[in-house]
């Protein structure tokens, strides 16, 4: 909505400057813009796409917003997915409309909101075969068309299989390796430490998770430092966990009879490989790196707004290396101990 409304006072602001007419119609050059929002993924069973228009009003302009009619073009739109392997044409896809009922309350309509989606699975990526994929959406009075290639391939999976947190590397930096995601411009990388947790003696354990965001990855960067057989390598600091999880913990720390449970795999990496559009889209919108930090005339979509792009994230649950298990049960205050098995999904349950 910020986006709309700023340009609008731009212009408004050159026509007092501008112009010698002593009445200005605030919004008779208004134009409806669509606002488009998709993240393709190969690996998905299900690809949604929000689509939906700017609007103006001469009042407050949140209880409009609220309004789904406000965003929504009425009726079902002519919504199609082309497919492209290697630039030749492979198939159309037509998007179906669902309403979904769970969005989180905001500025705009909730909890439900319409949606295209396709339950039809999207190629994977290989060696000799590279996917992309053109959105063409009919609206009243246009069709737009924004393209996308598709990131991620069966050989984007991890390499190392723990991490190792051990005070021996305490300022130091850990290298991790995983293999590279096809058409990726950058990595979102976190990790996450679960364990059950056990209050009083009579309780039942519960799982409990600590999650922490390692870093962001641009994928040129980590193509001109990788290992010797080409994987990619990002690092971790040690310290960092222990921070963390004593943040995460908190008074916690210090009650008695409080005792923790770890498994074989405790900790679970997340890598989300992005594509080039939403690379730049989050690039250019982000106050920290952008010359013109929320600028409402930057878009992807020609003749939109918003972004189409594409997403692979790669999950994978790892051991404590090293001396990091003992060192964590060392902490008396902190309750650990070592049970094995997978406390996540309730496999193994402490006595």
């Amino acid at each position: 909505m910020k986006k709309i409304l700023v340009p609008l006072a731009a212009s408004l602001l050159v026509a007092l400057l501008s112009s010698c007419r002593h009445e200005v119609d605030l919004f008779g050059d208004y134009r409806e813009i669509p606002v488009i929002y998709g993240l393709l993924d190969a690996k998905a069973d299900t690809n949604f796409v929000k689509i939906t228009r700017s609007f103006y009003t001469l009042g407050d302009a949140y209880p409009v917003a609220m309004n789904p009619d406000s965003s929504h073009y009425p009726g079902r739109l002519d919504v199609r997915l082309t497919e492209y392997c290697n630039g030749e044409r492979i198939r159309e896809i037509v998007l179906d409309t669902i309403t979904i009922g769970n969005k989180q309350q905001g500025v705009f309509y909730a909890p439900k909101q319409k949606l295209y989606y396709t339950t039809e699975k999207l190629g994977h990526n290989t060696d000799s075969r590279k996917y992309s994929y053109m959105l063409a959406v009919a609206l009243p009075d246009s069709t737009l068309h924004v393209k996308a290639d598709l990131v991620g391939s069966n050989n984007f999976k991890v390499k190392s299989l723990a991490v190792n947190f051990s005070k021996q590397y305490f300022g130091t930096r850990r290298p991790f390796y995983f293999h590279s995601a096809v058409n990726a411009a950058y990595y979102e990388v976190e990790m996450a430490f679960t364990f059950k947790e056990r209050r009083t003696p009579d309780s039942d354990s519960v799982p409990r998770t600590m999650r922490w965001k390692v870093g962001n990855y641009e994928d040129y960067y980590l193509a001109n430092h990788t290992a010797e057989d080409g994987s990619y390598v990002f690092n971790y600091r040690p310290e960092t966990f222990y921070s963390v999880l004593r943040e995460f913990l908190g008074d916690d720390t210090l009650t008695d009879g409080v005792v923790r449970f770890i498994g074989d795999y405790p900790i679970e990496l997340v890598i989300s490989a992005c594509g080039k559009n939403l690379r730049q889209y989050i690039y250019f919108n982000d106050p920290a790196n952008s010359v013109n930090p929320g600028d409402p005339d930057f878009s992807l979509i020609n003749g939109g707004l918003g972004v189409l792009s594409s997403r692979m994230t790669l999950c994978r649950k790892l051991r404590l290396g090293g001396e990091t298990v003992p060192e964590l049960m060392e902490n008396r205050y902190w309750g650990f101990r070592f049970m094995g098995g997978d406390l996540k999904d309730g496999s193994t349950r402490p006595e």
